[in-house]
């Protein structure tokens, strides 16, 4: 019996999950979800960040669907915060980053001037974490879900399809600089958007970015830049002008192209719901991106295992990016159980998809070996020799990773986590049969 029907190893999963979801309950404060100290308190030296806060939202939303007791305020917080103190009353949209206490009429306070800037990698969790929380029916989700796509069209989606990555406080000037970090989340939010609001637009949308990262993928051996300018050119050089707080990364993203594999199949799985015809290049993008990633990244270090956060156009790992990330091995997690699963819903046999369940297992022994200190604790960065990182930061910033990591063989690929949960899909991963692939009224909308 393989790992993925053993009784045991979902309950495995089901402990680590609840862990994780539990854990990250520390990290409130009154305005947000904090990052943290090394002891596990929130750190009131950083800032309240609006993509940890929506990143709470969406774990804390998937705990309510899931029947976790106390999830629901936590969700709940999570969406007041957002809908009261990150919000620009002034211009719209959202601040990147907020001080832990209101001020004294009950407003958020940006964290400095800089961070007024409105950031399209923020606004990507956010629509996540509210979709989730729609899903939820936890209060206000809905109007705020509303709010934030009528957003999407009016500020953030370019006439290509794509998005923008940052623009100034008030709309007048976007930031010349585009991201794949922030169009893979973009279409990631779009799926959860889609279900929640039964609306295939979303998902159109979704393929349309898809198919633009396959186009650069294709025809640059499977790696994908992630840095381009206004008209979605490759960048030679760094990105200048972000001011959102994210990092910046010196090669070609192994975690990304993890990213978009799975996201590729779960676009060709809500397609296939709809009945829709299915694009070709989605499985091949998901095959592909997966194997690049895995030759590129996976034990690059004296056969250390963990996957190396960046390899130049050679695939050869950067120097200062062969760091073995929480982050970028979660999605490989998610990546290998997605393609097994692709596979058997396209009919092949168990014995066919055997090596996608080896790297599953080697990937989350891994994590197990390296990366959970405790229930509920995982390490966050650790060398390219799986030593510790003495500058890594503590943080719940990568719990969702994780969380979507142990769900991932345990749900199907459409429709996206939290809609699977509410329609009682946990634990039954197996596509729908082909009178019932209509998981939602998107028939009633043609």
């Amino acid at each position: 019996m393989g790992w993925f029907d053993s009784i045991e190893h979902n309950r495995w999963l089901s402990a680590q999950m609840q862990a994780l979801i539990a854990e990250a309950e520390g990290a409130i404060v009154p305005t947000g979800f904090a990052h943290l100290t090394d002891q596990g308190e929130p750190d009131p030296t950083r800032s309240i960040d609006l993509a940890v806060t929506a990143r709470m939202a969406y774990v804390f939303s998937l705990g309510v669907l899931m029947g976790l007791p106390g999830t629901r305020r936590y969700a709940d917080h999570a969406i007041k915060c957002m809908n009261r103190y990150f919000v620009d009353p002034v211009n719209g949209g959202m601040w990147t980053s907020i001080k832990s206490d209101p001020d004294a009429d009950g407003h958020g306070v940006p964290w400095d001037d800089g961070v007024r800037d409105k950031s399209q990698y923020h606004n990507a969790y956010v629509i996540l974490g509210v979709a989730a929380a729609a899903v939820a029916n936890r209060p206000a989700a809905h109007e705020l879900l509303t709010t934030l796509l009528h957003d999407q069209e009016r500020h953030w989606i370019e006439p290509n399809g794509l998005v923008v990555d940052q623009f100034d406080e008030a709309f007048t000037q976007a930031l010349p600089v585009r991201t794949m970090g922030t169009l893979l989340h973009t279409a990631e939010a779009y799926l959860a958007a889609a279900e929640a609001t039964t609306d295939p637009v979303w998902l159109e949308r979704a393929e349309a970015m898809a198919a633009f990262a396959y186009r650069t993928a294709s025809t640059n051996n499977w790696r994908l830049p992630e840095y381009y300018d206004n008209s979605w050119r490759p960048l030679t050089g760094e990105p200048q002008g972000q001011t959102d707080g994210r990092r910046v990364y010196h090669g070609y993203v192994t975690g990304h192209a993890l990213q978009w594999s799975r996201l590729a199949l779960q676009i060709r799985a809500g397609l296939r719901s709809m009945d829709r015809t299915v694009p070709d290049y989605l499985m091949e993008m998901g095959l592909e991106l997966f194997e690049r990633a895995r030759v590129d990244g996976w034990r690059r270090c004296d056969g250390e295992p963990g996957f190396a956060t960046c390899v130049d156009a050679m695939g050869e790992t950067v120097p200062g990016e062969d760091e073995h990330q929480q982050w970028v091995v979660c999605e490989g997690i998610t990546a290998a159980a997605s393609l097994r699963r692709a596979y058997l819903d396209d009919g092949v046999t168990p014995g066919e998809v055997e090596h996608f369940e080896h790297c599953y297992r080697s990937f989350l022994d891994f994590a197990n070996d390296y990366l959970i200190s405790q229930p509920g604790r995982w390490v966050r960065r650790l060398d390219a020799h799986n030593q510790s990182v003495v500058a890594a930061k503590s943080s719940r910033w990568d719990v969702y990773h994780a969380v979507q990591a142990m769900l991932a063989v345990r749900v199907p690929l459409w429709p996206p986590y939290a809609s699977s949960l509410s329609r009682g899909l946990l634990d039954h991963p197996e596509e729908a049969p082909s009178d019932k692939k209509s998981w939602n009224l998107f028939h009633f909308r043609h």
